[in-house]
């Protein structure tokens, strides 16, 4: 049985909590790391990169084009918001 990289991913289990994870993870480093001005386009990289993965796998890429810039948004928004929490929680060192 040959286990391709492509149904992996089709997989529910592996799919929804990338859509979800990623984005936190991402929103949660950034905010500890705390990049200036660069923090919402390595944001932006990040789930433009899920997208274009998802969207090199899917088979009807022309029908789901909606699906993917709503994702994507979704994606987008979600890491914002975990970056927003995460800087009100995380209190820098006082020698930071």
């Amino acid at each position: 049985m040959q286990v391709t990289l492509a149904s992996i991913f089709e997989s529910g289990a592996v799919y929804y909590p990338m859509i979800l994870l990623l984005p936190i993870a991402t929103g949660i480093a950034l905010a500890r790391w705390r990049p200036l001005r660069r923090g919402l386009w390595i944001l932006a990289a990040v789930v433009a990169a899920f997208i274009l993965f998802d969207f090199a796998l899917d088979d009807t890429r022309s029908e789901d084009i909606a699906f993917f810039i709503v994702l994507g948004l979704f994606m987008f928004g979600l890491g914002v918001l975990a970056r927003w929490l995460a800087k009100r929680v995380i209190r820098p060192a006082a020698g930071d």
